[in-house]
Protein backbone atom coordinates (compact mmCIF):
# COMPACT_ATOMS: atom_id res chain seq x y z
CA UNK A 1 0.00 0.00 0.00
CA UNK A 2 2.69 2.19 0.75
CA UNK A 3 4.60 3.07 -1.94
CA UNK A 4 8.31 1.96 -1.70
CA UNK A 5 11.35 4.59 -0.56
CA UNK A 6 8.56 7.17 0.15
CA UNK A 7 7.19 5.61 3.37
CA UNK A 8 4.12 7.95 3.33
CA UNK A 9 0.47 6.80 3.26
CA UNK A 10 -1.50 8.20 0.46
CA UNK A 11 -4.92 9.06 1.72
CA UNK A 12 -8.10 10.33 0.40
CA UNK A 13 -10.31 12.41 2.57
CA UNK A 14 -14.15 12.28 2.49
CA UNK A 15 -16.37 14.43 4.33
CA UNK A 16 -14.88 17.49 5.38
CA UNK A 17 -15.74 19.45 8.70
CA UNK A 18 -14.98 20.12 11.83
CA UNK A 19 -13.74 16.88 13.10
CA UNK A 20 -11.18 17.45 9.90
CA UNK A 21 -10.67 20.55 10.93
CA UNK A 22 -10.20 20.60 14.24
CA UNK A 23 -8.45 17.32 15.08
CA UNK A 24 -7.11 15.65 11.63
CA UNK A 25 -5.91 18.42 9.42
CA UNK A 26 -3.49 19.70 11.73
CA UNK A 27 -2.52 16.09 13.17
CA UNK A 28 -1.70 15.23 9.25
CA UNK A 29 0.58 18.55 9.20
CA UNK A 30 2.23 17.38 11.70
CA UNK A 31 2.88 14.18 10.34
CA UNK A 32 4.05 15.05 6.91
CA UNK A 33 6.71 12.50 7.06
CA UNK A 34 4.46 9.72 6.98
CA UNK A 35 1.08 10.79 5.66
CA UNK A 36 0.04 12.57 2.65
CA UNK A 37 -3.36 13.81 1.45
CA UNK A 38 -3.77 13.21 -1.94
CA UNK A 39 -7.82 13.95 -2.74
CA UNK A 40 -10.47 15.48 -1.11
CA UNK A 41 -14.48 14.22 -1.55
CA UNK A 42 -17.15 16.26 0.12
CA UNK A 43 -20.69 16.82 -1.04
CA UNK A 44 -19.94 20.33 -0.93
CA UNK A 45 -17.96 20.55 -3.77
CA UNK A 46 -16.99 24.32 -3.78
CA UNK A 47 -15.24 23.04 0.33
CA UNK A 48 -13.72 20.03 -1.17
CA UNK A 49 -12.16 22.89 -3.91
CA UNK A 50 -10.89 25.00 -1.46
CA UNK A 51 -9.74 22.22 0.71
CA UNK A 52 -7.63 20.47 -2.04
CA UNK A 53 -6.01 23.78 -3.22
CA UNK A 54 -4.68 24.75 0.48
CA UNK A 55 -3.12 21.03 0.32
CA UNK A 56 -2.29 20.53 -3.36
CA UNK A 57 -4.31 17.52 -3.71
CA UNK A 58 -7.07 16.99 -5.95
CA UNK A 59 -11.15 17.37 -5.37
CA UNK A 60 -12.86 14.69 -6.36
CA UNK A 61 -16.73 14.90 -7.54
CA UNK A 62 -17.42 11.17 -6.91
CA UNK A 63 -17.19 8.00 -4.62
CA UNK A 64 -15.31 5.84 -7.23
CA UNK A 65 -13.26 8.37 -8.65
CA UNK A 66 -11.37 9.15 -5.43
CA UNK A 67 -11.23 5.62 -4.02
CA UNK A 68 -10.07 4.73 -7.63
CA UNK A 69 -7.45 6.70 -7.72
CA UNK A 70 -3.92 4.62 -7.76
CA UNK A 71 -2.08 7.71 -5.52
CA UNK A 72 -5.14 7.06 -2.94
CA UNK A 73 -3.20 4.49 -0.64
CA UNK A 74 -6.57 4.37 2.73
CA UNK A 75 -9.42 5.81 2.61
CA UNK A 76 -10.47 8.53 5.71
CA UNK A 77 -14.20 8.66 6.17
CA UNK A 78 -14.72 11.61 8.69
CA UNK A 79 -18.56 13.77 8.11
CA UNK A 80 -21.89 11.75 7.46
CA UNK A 81 -22.71 12.46 3.66
CA UNK A 82 -25.38 11.65 1.59
CA UNK A 83 -24.63 8.40 1.06
CA UNK A 84 -23.94 7.09 4.43
CA UNK A 85 -22.05 4.44 4.59
CA UNK A 86 -21.32 2.99 1.00
CA UNK A 87 -17.91 4.49 0.62
CA UNK A 88 -17.06 1.66 3.26
CA UNK A 89 -18.52 -0.84 0.62
CA UNK A 90 -16.47 0.72 -2.35
CA UNK A 91 -13.06 0.69 -0.46
CA UNK A 92 -13.00 -2.28 0.83
CA UNK A 93 -13.91 -3.62 -2.39
CA UNK A 94 -10.93 -2.14 -3.84
CA UNK A 95 -8.25 -3.35 -0.92
CA UNK A 96 -8.18 0.33 0.23
CA UNK A 97 -7.19 0.42 4.26
CA UNK A 98 -10.27 2.35 5.42
CA UNK A 99 -10.33 5.24 8.68
CA UNK A 100 -14.19 5.78 10.08
CA UNK A 101 -15.24 8.60 12.15
CA UNK A 102 -18.85 7.41 11.05
CA UNK A 103 -20.59 5.07 13.46
CA UNK A 104 -21.99 1.62 11.68
CA UNK A 105 -24.73 1.75 14.17
CA UNK A 106 -26.35 4.84 12.18
CA UNK A 107 -27.04 2.30 9.06
CA UNK A 108 -28.41 -0.61 10.94
CA UNK A 109 -29.78 -1.98 7.47
CA UNK A 110 -26.17 -2.46 6.41
CA UNK A 111 -24.74 -4.16 8.94
CA UNK A 112 -24.75 -7.61 7.62
CA UNK A 113 -23.85 -6.76 4.10
CA UNK A 114 -20.59 -4.63 4.85
CA UNK A 115 -19.62 -7.61 7.42
CA UNK A 116 -19.70 -9.91 4.84
CA UNK A 117 -17.45 -7.41 2.61
CA UNK A 118 -14.76 -6.03 4.92
CA UNK A 119 -14.24 -9.70 6.25
CA UNK A 120 -14.23 -11.26 2.12
CA UNK A 121 -11.89 -8.57 1.27
CA UNK A 122 -9.49 -8.45 4.38
CA UNK A 123 -8.80 -5.22 4.26
CA UNK A 124 -7.65 -2.68 7.76
CA UNK A 125 -10.44 -1.26 8.90
CA UNK A 126 -9.92 1.55 12.12
CA UNK A 127 -13.60 2.74 13.62
CA UNK A 128 -12.75 6.36 15.60
CA UNK A 129 -13.06 5.20 19.30
CA UNK A 130 -11.02 8.19 20.41
CA UNK A 131 -11.84 8.49 23.79
CA UNK A 132 -9.91 5.06 24.29
CA UNK A 133 -6.61 7.56 23.52
CA UNK A 134 -7.30 10.20 25.54
CA UNK A 135 -4.52 10.76 28.28
CA UNK A 136 -6.87 9.97 30.77
CA UNK A 137 -7.92 6.85 29.24
CA UNK A 138 -4.32 5.45 29.39
CA UNK A 139 -3.86 6.52 32.25
CA UNK A 140 -6.90 4.37 33.87
CA UNK A 141 -5.42 1.59 32.10
CA UNK A 142 -2.29 1.74 33.66
CA UNK A 143 -3.90 1.90 37.09
CA UNK A 144 -5.83 -0.53 36.60
CA UNK A 145 -3.37 -2.93 35.33
CA UNK A 146 -1.09 -2.05 38.51
CA UNK A 147 -2.58 0.18 41.71
CA UNK A 148 -6.56 0.24 41.71
CA UNK A 149 -7.10 -3.53 40.11
CA UNK A 150 -9.98 -4.92 38.10
CA UNK A 151 -12.83 -2.43 37.59
CA UNK A 152 -16.16 -3.52 38.97
CA UNK A 153 -18.38 -0.22 38.32
CA UNK A 154 -18.37 2.48 35.67
CA UNK A 155 -21.05 5.77 36.49
CA UNK A 156 -20.36 8.09 33.17
CA UNK A 157 -22.56 10.69 32.79
CA UNK A 158 -22.46 13.69 29.64
CA UNK A 159 -24.34 16.74 29.00
CA UNK A 160 -24.50 18.27 25.44
CA UNK A 161 -25.56 21.39 24.27
CA UNK A 162 -27.23 20.19 21.34
CA UNK A 163 -25.59 19.85 18.23
CA UNK A 164 -23.03 22.94 17.92
CA UNK A 165 -21.46 23.01 14.14
CA UNK A 166 -18.97 25.42 14.86
CA UNK A 167 -17.95 23.51 18.06
CA UNK A 168 -14.25 21.45 18.93
CA UNK A 169 -14.76 17.77 18.46
CA UNK A 170 -14.29 16.22 22.23
CA UNK A 171 -16.20 13.79 24.82
CA UNK A 172 -19.34 15.11 24.91
CA UNK A 173 -19.92 16.93 21.42
CA UNK A 174 -21.51 15.18 18.12
CA UNK A 175 -19.86 15.21 15.00
CA UNK A 176 -22.98 15.50 13.63
CA UNK A 177 -26.73 16.13 14.09
CA UNK A 178 -27.58 12.68 15.32
CA UNK A 179 -29.69 10.81 18.11
CA UNK A 180 -27.84 10.44 21.41
CA UNK A 181 -27.76 6.81 21.47
CA UNK A 182 -25.57 7.16 18.45
CA UNK A 183 -23.37 9.86 19.43
CA UNK A 184 -22.10 9.99 21.71
CA UNK A 185 -23.75 6.85 23.13
CA UNK A 186 -22.31 4.45 21.09
CA UNK A 187 -18.44 5.94 21.75
CA UNK A 188 -19.38 5.87 25.28
CA UNK A 189 -20.35 2.48 24.93
CA UNK A 190 -17.38 1.30 23.30
CA UNK A 191 -15.16 3.19 26.20
CA UNK A 192 -16.36 0.88 28.37
CA UNK A 193 -16.02 -2.34 26.31
CA UNK A 194 -12.20 -1.24 26.72
CA UNK A 195 -11.84 -0.40 29.91
CA UNK A 196 -13.57 -3.71 30.82
CA UNK A 197 -11.48 -5.62 28.08
CA UNK A 198 -14.84 -7.63 27.39
CA UNK A 199 -18.53 -7.85 26.16
CA UNK A 200 -21.42 -6.97 27.73
CA UNK A 201 -23.61 -9.99 28.89
CA UNK A 202 -26.63 -8.07 28.74
CA UNK A 203 -27.94 -4.43 28.06
CA UNK A 204 -31.25 -2.19 29.43
CA UNK A 205 -31.64 0.96 27.68
CA UNK A 206 -34.06 3.68 28.31
CA UNK A 207 -35.15 6.88 27.07
CA UNK A 208 -36.60 10.07 27.81
CA UNK A 209 -37.94 13.61 26.31
CA UNK A 210 -37.63 15.94 29.11
CA UNK A 211 -38.38 19.20 26.24
CA UNK A 212 -40.62 17.96 23.18
CA UNK A 213 -38.44 21.28 21.98
CA UNK A 214 -36.05 23.71 22.80
CA UNK A 215 -38.05 26.89 23.01
CA UNK A 216 -34.91 29.15 23.92
CA UNK A 217 -33.40 27.74 20.51
CA UNK A 218 -36.78 27.55 18.67
CA UNK A 219 -35.08 24.47 17.03
CA UNK A 220 -37.05 21.11 17.12
CA UNK A 221 -35.59 18.38 18.66
CA UNK A 222 -37.82 15.49 16.99
CA UNK A 223 -38.54 12.45 18.07
CA UNK A 224 -35.53 10.74 19.70
CA UNK A 225 -34.81 10.90 23.58
CA UNK A 226 -33.14 14.07 24.89
CA UNK A 227 -31.61 12.05 27.86
CA UNK A 228 -31.12 8.60 27.62
CA UNK A 229 -29.42 5.97 30.03
CA UNK A 230 -28.18 2.47 29.96
CA UNK A 231 -26.86 -0.41 31.96
CA UNK A 232 -24.07 -2.83 30.71
CA UNK A 233 -23.58 -6.02 32.79
CA UNK A 234 -20.49 -7.64 32.19
CA UNK A 235 -19.45 -11.22 33.32
CA UNK A 236 -19.14 -11.62 37.54
CA UNK A 237 -21.74 -8.88 38.21
CA UNK A 238 -19.79 -6.11 37.09
CA UNK A 239 -21.81 -3.32 35.51
CA UNK A 240 -21.53 -0.02 33.91
CA UNK A 241 -24.18 2.74 34.16
CA UNK A 242 -23.87 5.53 31.04
CA UNK A 243 -26.02 8.64 30.91
CA UNK A 244 -26.30 11.46 28.45
CA UNK A 245 -28.63 14.49 27.88
CA UNK A 246 -29.06 17.66 26.30
CA UNK A 247 -28.55 20.72 28.31
CA UNK A 248 -31.40 23.43 27.04
CA UNK A 249 -30.16 26.85 27.05
CA UNK A 250 -33.39 28.26 26.91
CA UNK A 251 -35.36 27.15 29.80
CA UNK A 252 -32.27 26.15 31.65
CA UNK A 253 -30.19 29.43 31.44
CA UNK A 254 -26.72 29.47 32.74
CA UNK A 255 -27.61 27.16 35.44
CA UNK A 256 -24.47 24.83 34.13
CA UNK A 257 -22.57 26.76 35.65
CA UNK A 258 -23.52 25.76 39.32
CA UNK A 259 -24.04 21.41 38.15
CA UNK A 260 -21.56 19.13 39.15
CA UNK A 261 -18.95 18.78 35.92
CA UNK A 262 -19.88 15.77 33.60
CA UNK A 263 -17.03 12.98 34.23
CA UNK A 264 -16.62 9.61 34.82
CA UNK A 265 -15.98 7.31 38.04
CA UNK A 266 -14.80 4.34 38.03
CA UNK A 267 -15.02 1.95 41.54
CA UNK A 268 -12.17 -1.17 41.09
CA UNK A 269 -11.23 -3.95 43.50
CA UNK A 270 -8.44 -1.68 45.62
CA UNK A 271 -9.41 2.03 44.44
CA UNK A 272 -11.17 4.87 42.70
CA UNK A 273 -10.81 6.99 40.03
CA UNK A 274 -12.55 9.87 38.66
CA UNK A 275 -11.68 11.01 34.96
CA UNK A 276 -12.61 14.41 33.47
CA UNK A 277 -12.03 13.92 29.68
CA UNK A 278 -9.72 14.52 28.15
CA UNK A 279 -6.68 14.94 30.43
CA UNK A 280 -7.50 14.80 34.23
CA UNK A 281 -7.71 11.95 36.55
CA UNK A 282 -8.37 11.60 40.59
CA UNK A 283 -7.35 8.36 42.00
CA UNK A 284 -7.57 7.17 44.86
CA UNK A 285 -6.00 4.03 46.51
CA UNK A 286 -4.38 2.53 49.74
CA UNK A 287 -1.63 5.17 49.33
CA UNK A 288 -3.48 8.19 49.58
CA UNK A 289 -5.48 10.39 46.76
CA UNK A 290 -4.23 11.53 43.98
CA UNK A 291 -4.70 14.29 41.54
CA UNK A 292 -3.06 14.49 38.06
CA UNK A 293 -3.03 16.71 34.77
CA UNK A 294 -1.76 14.79 31.86
CA UNK A 295 0.14 16.07 28.67
CA UNK A 296 -2.18 16.75 25.54
CA UNK A 297 1.28 15.97 22.97
CA UNK A 298 0.80 14.32 21.43
CA UNK A 299 -2.53 15.23 20.06
CA UNK A 300 -5.58 12.92 19.96
CA UNK A 301 -5.18 13.05 16.34
CA UNK A 302 -1.80 12.06 16.12
CA UNK A 303 -1.69 9.14 18.63
CA UNK A 304 -5.05 7.93 16.46
CA UNK A 305 -3.36 8.40 12.89
CA UNK A 306 -0.03 6.89 13.94
CA UNK A 307 -2.26 3.59 15.11
CA UNK A 308 -3.96 3.61 12.12
CA UNK A 309 -0.52 3.85 10.16
CA UNK A 310 0.62 0.85 12.24
CA UNK A 311 -2.55 -1.05 11.67
CA UNK A 312 -2.22 -0.67 7.79
CA UNK A 313 1.35 -1.90 7.76
CA UNK A 314 0.44 -4.86 10.23
CA UNK A 315 2.51 -3.32 12.92
CA UNK A 316 1.67 -3.75 16.92
CA UNK A 317 -1.14 -1.25 17.39
CA UNK A 318 -3.94 -0.36 20.10
CA UNK A 319 -6.32 0.47 17.07
CA UNK A 320 -9.69 -1.00 17.64
CA UNK A 321 -10.69 -2.77 14.58
CA UNK A 322 -13.76 -3.94 12.36
CA UNK A 323 -14.92 -6.47 15.39
CA UNK A 324 -14.79 -3.69 17.47
CA UNK A 325 -17.17 -1.20 15.34
CA UNK A 326 -18.87 -4.07 14.76
CA UNK A 327 -19.68 -5.18 18.65
CA UNK A 328 -20.80 -1.96 19.24
CA UNK A 329 -23.33 -1.24 16.10
CA UNK A 330 -25.00 -4.61 17.09
CA UNK A 331 -24.52 -3.54 21.23
CA UNK A 332 -26.66 -0.54 19.89
CA UNK A 333 -29.19 -2.31 18.49
CA UNK A 334 -29.70 -4.54 21.38
CA UNK A 335 -30.27 -1.35 23.14
CA UNK A 336 -33.04 -0.25 21.06
CA UNK A 337 -34.78 -3.64 21.26
CA UNK A 338 -34.47 -3.14 24.99
CA UNK A 339 -36.11 0.45 24.69
CA UNK A 340 -38.54 -0.72 22.71
CA UNK A 341 -39.93 -3.54 24.60
CA UNK A 342 -38.84 -2.27 28.33
CA UNK A 343 -36.57 -4.94 29.23
CA UNK A 344 -33.27 -6.08 29.70
CA UNK A 345 -31.84 -7.78 26.56
CA UNK A 346 -28.99 -10.62 26.87
CA UNK A 347 -25.86 -9.36 24.12
CA UNK A 348 -25.07 -11.33 21.63
CA UNK A 349 -21.49 -13.11 21.64
CA UNK A 350 -18.95 -11.83 19.37
CA UNK A 351 -18.08 -14.15 16.35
Amino acid sequence: MIRPGSGRLRIGVIGLGRLWEARHKPALARMADRFRVTAVYDQVARRAELEAAQLGAAALTGLSELIDRPDVDAVYLLAPQWFGLHAIDLAAAAGKPIYCALPLASDPDEIDRLDARIRASGVAFMPEFARRFYPASLRLRELIATRIGAPRLVVSKSRLSAFDRSSQPGPSTQIAPNSLLIDPGSYLLAWCRFVFQSEPVSVQGWGGVIFPGDPGQGNAIGPDPDYETFLLEFAGGAAAQVSVGKYHRGPWGDAAKFLPPPGIQVYAERGVAWLEMPDRIHWTDESGTHQERLPMEPSVGEVLNDHFLRLVRGEPSLAPGWDDALAVARLIGALRQSRHDGRRIEAARPR
